[in-house]
């Protein structure tokens, strides 16, 4: 019988991560659902950082546990006009279970902080941005899942930073029409599932991409400690069957329903 596997989670291979794998396996056993690992390869990052990682360090120190433990092993690749040839290189030649594709920098900047939403109405960020993801997956059209469509949320400066279908409508459907014309399904980050509000605004999206076609969803965490594994997960399980969307994992790159 197929588990449920966390589909986003960062280790120590990952800049913003101390977390070892060790830790995150355990953690995973406690809940009784496996892992995907999904270190990041983000060029060029912004900052002193560098989001970037050896491979055959990666997998030489991993391996062993994708054949014994219920652990997969990804990769997140951060979408840039400018990298994409760069990382479609660095991905297609690795093994990986599943590559997340997602938007973290725009114009050069990290959407983490402020730079970007400098002279910028919500309107405007906003609309950006999802012009930005519907651009970088056709460029980066090798990935098999597109992260957290709300990340820009998580840190906008603006009274009410929920993306609404209603207002996003048009960018939107092309999102998803991108989305399932390059056989790319979403992920449900359950990383602003910390109150009721952000699923709410998030359904209507998914119900949105299911009534366009649109079958499948990951579910991931984000989790960069031990404590984040698994956060919300049968929440998220609840949302995408509001949804009309069934829950699946990747295992060589292609999906597995999680039941």
């Amino acid at each position: 019988m197929n588990i449920f596997f966390d589909c986003h989670i960062h280790t120590a291979f990952s800049a913003d991560s101390d977390m070892m794998l060790t830790a995150a396996i355990t953690a995973a056993k406690q809940q009784n659902i496996g892992i995907t690992i999904t270190d990041h390869i983000d060029f060029y990052f912004p900052g002193d950082d560098i989001y970037e990682f050896d491979c055959q360090k990666y997998f030489s120190a991993y391996k062993k546990y994708r054949d014994n433990e219920n652990v997969l092993l990804g990769v997140e690749i951060g979408m840039q006009d400018t990298t994409a040839e760069q990382s479609q290189q660095f991905a297609v030649n690795q093994p990986f279970d599943m590559i997340i594709i997602s938007q973290h920098i725009l114009e050069n900047y990290d959407l983490y902080y402020n730079d970007y939403y400098q002279n910028k109405d919500k309107q405007t960020a906003y609309r950006i941005y999802l012009e930005a993801l519907i651009k970088g997956m056709n460029l980066h059209s090798f990935g098999n899942v597109l992260g957290h469509i709300d990340y820009i949320c998580r840190k906008a400066p603006y009274n009410d930073v929920h993306l609404y279908y209603d207002e996003f409508s048009q960018q939107i459907d092309k999102l998803w029409q991108c989305a399932l014309d390059n056989n790319i399904i979403p992920e449900i980050n359950t990383r602003r599932f910390d109150n009721n509000i952000n699923p709410k605004h998030l359904l209507p999206i998914y119900k949105r991409y299911h009534d366009m076609g649109g079958q499948y969803a990951t579910i991931g965490s984000d989790a960069h400690v031990e404590s984040a594994i698994g956060y919300k997960f049968m929440d998220a399980v609840c949302f995408l069957k509001e949804a009309g969307l069934i829950p699946v994992y990747f295992k060589n790159q292609q999906p597995v329903i999680m039941v």
